[in-house]
């Protein structure tokens, strides 16, 4: 839910374990440095890897009935974002189906099924005793309206088949002033019966003809767990900039924080969430700053997303960070993306950003906005 998003927009990890926190920050900034912006995409494209490469060992004698009558027999693999998927033995690729559109499901394997509140049913499926309805069947048989039933995985899938994400390149060329401008954008989620990651990471690096060139870099990650079987999850985040045009080498925010899905629907996944964080920031050399380089802040976020099936995604997040030890600084940063599905799993992406700093460092603005258009593969 990229709270849970990625755009919610790749890879952070780590708020629980792994290295220090104290040599983190350095580390992520060597390795994703915004001036590599090749390399980004090759470290995303790394990481993806063993999802792409993952191979099933469920047996494909699911049963997909449609209101039209249509039957479809195979692997059923998912349910995310109105979407179902499933896999015919005589398919090489899944067939993405519409919800809505779809009548009941019969399968005697073990699944994860998600209602809008967050609570989760383990159990084997059925057509339930009313129309339009899905029954859920272990010790106990639970059954649910159709438009009630908001995700669907496999019981016991593997760590890698639960990742969903996106990844992109996007690259313009201006040839009046020499600009070029290279995109690099993707996002990872991972959802288990109680908890949710996500992981989104944007760089842009752009060179012009007699002028410097400038880049930009940013990511954000959390892990939240959910508590009391609610829609109210409790966790970590950590978010992380890298501009040149606002003079920052490294700004990191480590933090706590708790989260709500107001809304979980088929067509819209709304959550908003609050906490504390640290920030710690590394100006670029031979500037004045104007406020604190280590301070704690207040965070609070919204993020949006609607999607219609097999076409259009919009995501919004807005982070906003009023500082607690630096009286009347205020941070905020800003993400739209807008996604466009023309074949298969590819689509083309529209996206804005604007990062804004009230007590930025001597002689670098307030604000610092771009948009980027590029060309991507999703996956689920």
């Amino acid at each position: 839910m990229t709270l849970l998003q990625c755009k919610q927009h790749p890879q952070p990890n780590k708020v629980q374990g792994g290295p220090s926190w104290a040599t983190t920050p350095a580390k992520f900034a060597k390795i994703f440095s915004p001036k590599r912006p090749i390399c980004f995409s090759a470290a995303l494209l790394l990481v993806l890897f063993p999802i792409i490469s993952s191979a099933s060992s469920r047996q494909k004698t699911d049963i997909v009935y449609m209101k039209n009558g249509d039957k479809i027999t195979g692997e059923l693999q998912s349910l995310d974002k109105g979407q179902l998927s499933i896999k015919p033995d005589y398919t090489t690729t899944a067939f993405i189906l519409d919800w809505s559109q779809v009548d009941h499901i019969e399968s005697t394997q073990g699944f994860l099924v998600t209602d809008p509140h967050g609570v989760t049913y383990t159990g084997a499926l059925s057509k339930g005793i009313e129309k339009g309805s899905l029954s859920v069947i272990n010790t106990a048989t639970t059954t649910l309206p159709n438009n009630s039933v908001i995700e669907i995985d496999e019981l016991n899938s593997t760590f890698w088949k639960r990742m969903r994400g996106n990844v992109d390149v996007g690259m313009s060329f201006t040839r009046s002033n020499s600009q070029t401008n290279l995109t690099s954008d993707g996002t990872l989620g991972y959802q288990s019966q109680n908890r949710l990651f996500s992981l989104s990471a944007n760089s842009q690096f752009t060179t012009q003809q007699k002028t410097n060139n400038t880049n930009e870099m940013t990511a954000k990650t959390s892990l939240f767990q959910q508590l009391r079987r609610s829609n109210w999850y409790g966790g970590g985040l950590a978010n992380f900039l890298s501009s040149s045009e606002q003079k920052i080498d490294l700004r990191s925010t480590l933090g706590l924080g708790i989260a709500n899905r107001l809304i979980f629907t088929n067509r819209t996944d709304l959550n908003v969430v609050g906490g504390l964080g640290y920030t710690l920031e590394r100006d670029a050399a031979d500037t004045t700053a104007t406020a604190r380089t280590h301070s704690l802040d207040s965070a609070f976020a919204l993020n949006y997303s609607t999607f219609r099936f097999d076409s259009t995604t919009f995501n919004t997040s807005l982070w906003l960070y009023p500082s607690l030890t630096s009286p009347g600084r205020v941070r905020m940063t800003l993400n739209q993306d807008v996604y466009y599905k023309f074949f298969s799993n590819l689509y083309v992406s529209f996206s804005f950003y604007d990062n804004f700093d009230n007590q930025p460092v001597v002689g670098a603005p307030k604000n610092n906005l771009g948009e980027s258009t590029a060309v991507g593969w999703s996956f689920h």
